[in-house]
């Protein structure tokens, strides 16, 4: 769940710089009749140059505990390190980032719940990973025209040691492999981190393709398995009749555990999503209907849907967004009665 950067940028002369900023997400939910607000995320956003090569990021967030998946988050509870990384960006080609970061696996992780394009994440991204998205390990990133063509490959902590996912099999110093590639055929997207909404900015035509495995991420010491993982994704961000923006993207994630314990996804999910931001201005913001359907077949629990529709109120793009949904949650299993809830969300940053 990654984020851009944002903030205000201090120049310390002779190429360093420091770039300081912060950004909330908050909610009220209405889940059967009972409503109750949700501070969602509260983030301290630093970044920094040492010079035209070495640089720095370190944000911090909010840790949420009790939860209930996938309908309510949880309540704040401490504030614990998001990202912890130095950067090394050699050129456009080659760049290396270690520590703490965002895991390139999939558009909606590289994201982040601040620019995709509806409120909640989707149900079916559900690649292992240490604290939201992110893991400790070393990246190697670039890209070609600008950003057309981008590519990351990394090896990181993964399911052991005190990571959610660990099993009994883990800590046998296997690794967490990740790698994606992606392709822009119309505006580029230079950079590391992307977004699910430019709001007219930049016009998009991307497909990317992600893929991760670690042995012994799954089973028990005596029986270990593998994990292996794989997506494809698509975007289409294109202006039509006139300024007003149609967004078209699509996710498609295959899951495999071995057959063996564990607490990662298995099966098969997708999701697929339709808005359109109207060229109009109502009050100091544009309206942005918007549609999600997302589907998880699963093999180790049941299955699951989510029906998410309503609008955005774009005042600044990402940076200031109220959303009101409406979303409808289906459960395979017959004691699990649906989930109706309406969705009013806030999120600002700077």
């Amino acid at each position: 769940m990654g984020s851009a950067h944002a903030g205000e940028t201090i120049d310390l002369g002779n190429g360093a710089s420091v770039t300081i900023g912060a950004a909330a997400r908050a909610s009220l939910r209405t889940t059967d009749g009972e409503t109750d607000g949700f501070l969602e995320s509260a983030r301290i956003l630093t970044s920094g140059q040492f010079n035209k090569v070495v640089g720095f990021t370190f944000n911090t967030e909010i840790e949420s505990s009790g939860g209930i998946f996938p309908y309510l988050p949880g309540d704040p509870d401490g504030i614990r390190i998001l990202d912890a990384t130095a950067r090394f960006e050699f050129n456009d080609y080659f760049n290396v980032w270690a520590g703490r970061m965002v895991l390139p696996q999939d558009r909606s992780n590289l994201d982040g719940p601040y620019y995709l394009g509806v409120w909640d994440y989707p149900i079916v991204s559900a690649f292992p990973n240490r604290f939201n998205g992110r893991d400790d390990g070393v990246t190697i990133w670039g890209q070609t025209g600008g950003g057309k063509f981008k590519y990351w490959a990394g090896a990181y902590e993964g399911c052991r040691g005190d990571s959610p996912c660990a099993t009994g099999a883990a800590g046998g110093g296997d690794l967490l492999y990740v790698g994606r590639a992606s392709y822009d055929f119309w505006d580029p997207e230079p950079g590391y981190y992307v977004a699910s909404d430019y709001y007219g900015k930049k016009e998009i035509l991307s497909v990317g393709f992600s893929t991760s495995f670690q042995d012994r991420a799954t089973g028990t010491a005596l029986d270990p398995g593998h994990y292996f993982g794989w997506n494809v994704d698509g975007l289409m961000q294109k202006k039509v009749f006139g300024d007003n923006v149609l967004t078209l993207e699509g996710a498609y994630y295959h899951y495999d555990t071995d057959d063996k314990a564990t607490p990662l996804a298995n099966g098969d999910s997708y999701f697929v999503l339709a808005s359109f931001l109207i060229d109009h201005n109502f009050g100091p913001g544009k309206l942005q209907p918007v549609i999600r359907y997302e589907e998880f077949l699963t093999k180790n629990a049941y299955d699951i849907s989510r029906l998410q529709t309503g609008v955005n109120y774009i005042i600044r793009g990402s940076d200031a967004r109220v959303s009101l949904l409406y979303s409808k949650t289906d459960f395979e299993d017959p004691t699990l009665a649906s989930v109706d809830q309406f969705v009013a969300g806030l999120q600002l940053q700077y």
